[in-house]
């Protein structure tokens, strides 16, 4: 059973980063070249990036609820750490971990923020934008929040690898 926790934790951060890493390096700087001039058509469907945003959020969150189970079962299985030692114990390992669950929380906290409240108020604003409503003039400054928020939540994933290979392999050097 903990081959198969570890196994479902290690490719749901696979999944999890790997596809934040494609969204950001490959699938929006493509996108953006196919962005239409000022008053020409789309070449591609307007709203392909939201629909495959869209569609991987799902896809994130499962692998995020997957992460937090299996390192939940993983802990007292493998390392006989349960919630209480995670606070009382010291040592490079469960300072290490502290680090991790630290960052781990920070990503989850802006993936929602970016997922459930910044980013559907934005694409709401854009909706209405097209369908010709004034929109406000913080639309751009919204934009780029959701764009920094998703680079420093994929930039924080690598970290959390690093972290985790830290705990286990000891410090890098």
């Amino acid at each position: 059973m903990y081959q198969a926790a570890v196994f479902v934790h290690l490719a749901s951060a696979i999944i999890w980063i790997g596809g934040s890493l494609f969204l950001a390096l490959a699938l929006i700087p493509v996108m953006r070249r196919f962005a239409p001039a000022p008053g020409e058509p789309p070449t591609l469907p307007p709203d392909l990036l939201a629909m495959v945003a869209r569609r991987f959020r799902v896809i994130s969150w499962v692998c995020i609820a997957l992460l937090v189970a299996t390192g939940l079962y993983i802990l007292p299985t493998r390392y006989g750490i349960g919630f209480s030692d995670f606070f009382s114990l010291g040592g490079h390992f469960v300072g290490t971990l502290q680090v991790k669950v630290a960052l781990v929380a920070v990503v989850i906290w802006l993936s929602a923020l970016h997922d459930f409240i910044i980013g559907p108020y934005a694409n709401r604003l854009i909706e209405a934008m097209q369908a010709g409503e004034e929109t406000p003039g913080y639309l751009p400054t919204l934009r780029k929040s959701v764009i920094w928020i998703a680079r420093v939540n994929v930039l924080l994933m690598v970290m959390i690898v690093v972290v985790a290979v830290s705990m286990t392999k000891g410090t890098p050097v």
